[in-house]
């Protein structure tokens, strides 16, 4: 972003008092308020498609979400003289959570709770189903909500997303197989980088350090993968599947700012926005405080306690919370980019992430069958 991307600014009716550069752009300081100025990188149907999302968030009650702003001209995108397109998004000048304050991510917990009610109210307004051309495969499409304003533009509504405005915004209903296959693909992961190191013949510290632990995450990974994959959640993806249940997709500390005064906490980046158990959400939460906090189970019990009070879980919620939790994800992580990477060398970095997640586990399977307990 160039300072010449600067005059499209001019554009907006606002008066601009300060100016800073930070998430991925130009955070601005004005008299309408606290602004993110972006330069666009994805097709327009993304940023149609995130903006339909944030305004039914709004409209719901959850008011403070990085909703976009028009220009004067009632665009959503601005043109700079370099030919590149901009956008302007409602911002927050509160703080960003604090992951190590036990007080911050209980607040955090509080706010997802508050947030998913509000989805549950966008699930039922803003997704049709829709079949693909051969009529076998049941789709979802976001009802964009900004359709009405561009029809004048566009011929067929019912494509101004991907065809229109170049969005593809289709996504297959896979009934839980998103969350099963990731984990079944994951556990072989896991047993391809085991044999790997295994057939090298001199290994480094990075892979005998794994090694000497591998079969024991390997075996967890394969009991959470038969889990999740079991009958007893069918019905759960089932009930996921009618109520068109909506998730963030990417709930984590950098993108809930506290404090930020009138309509409550602020929750930004709903690009990942899209269906599935609301208690995934609860769980990429919790698993990242956790590993902030070797799996202090006081934190984990006030947190879930949290949300439970704030909107309850029902028993197979409870269920596959702790499902998803016992599988080894960071474990994962951390071979599969060893994997992936060049495996001539291994960062100091990577060595010591290892070593804390080998440290940690026996306190994450402690939590674990706490839970089981709930």
């Amino acid at each position: 972003m160039n300072d010449k991307s600067l005059e499209c600014l001019k554009a907006y009716d606002m008066q601009v008092k300060k100016m800073i550069k930070g998430r991925g752009g130009v955070i601005l300081f004005t008299d309408a308020g606290c602004r993110l100025f972006l330069e666009c990188t994805r097709n327009d149907g993304f940023y149609y498609r995130d903006e339909a999302v944030t305004n039914a968030v709004c409209k719901a009650g959850f008011e403070s979400v990085d909703t976009y702003i028009r220009n004067k001209d009632g665009g959503l995108f601005t043109i700079g003289d370099d030919g590149r397109k901009y956008v302007v998004k409602n911002w927050f000048g509160g703080r960003e959570c604090d992951v190590k304050s036990v007080d911050d991510v209980t607040e955090a917990v509080r706010t997802l709770a508050r947030l998913h009610i509000c989805l549950n109210v966008v699930s039922s307004k803003g997704i049709k189903y829709v079949r693909d051309d051969a009529g076998q495969n049941i789709m979802r499409q976001w009802e964009c909500m900004a359709l009405a304003e561009m029809e004048a533009e566009c011929q067929n509504a019912e494509l101004i997303a991907s065809e229109s405005c170049g969005q593809n915004i289709y996504v297959k209903f896979d009934k839980g197989t998103g969350i099963r296959q990731n984990f079944d693909r994951h556990t072989k992961e896991i047993k391809k980088a085991a044999n790997y190191m295994r057939g090298k013949k001199k290994k480094n510290e990075f892979e005998q350090i794994a090694l000497a632990a591998i079969d024991g995450f390997y075996r967890e990974a394969i009991a959470a993968s038969e889990l999740v994959q079991s009958e007893m959640f069918d019905k759960r993806f089932d009930r996921m599947e009618q109520t068109n249940e909506l998730i963030h997709g990417s709930y984590n500390y950098h993108n809930i700012f506290l404090d930020v005064g009138i309509g409550g906490d602020a929750v930004t980046n709903f690009e990942k926005c899209h269906n599935d158990c609301q208690v995934v959400d609860l769980y990429q939460f919790l698993r990242k405080v956790m590993e902030k906090h070797d799996w202090d189970i006081n934190v984990a019990y006030r947190l879930v306690d949290e949300y439970d009070r704030c909107k309850p879980l029902d028993d197979t919620d409870i269920e596959m919370l702790v499902a998803l939790l016992s599988f080894p994800e960071k474990f994962w992580k951390i071979i599969n980019q060893y994997y992936n990477a060049g495996k001539a060398w291994v960062p100091a970095k990577n060595i010591d992430k290892l070593k804390t997640v080998i440290a940690q586990n026996r306190h994450r399977r402690e939590l674990i069958d706490k839970m089981c307990g709930l």
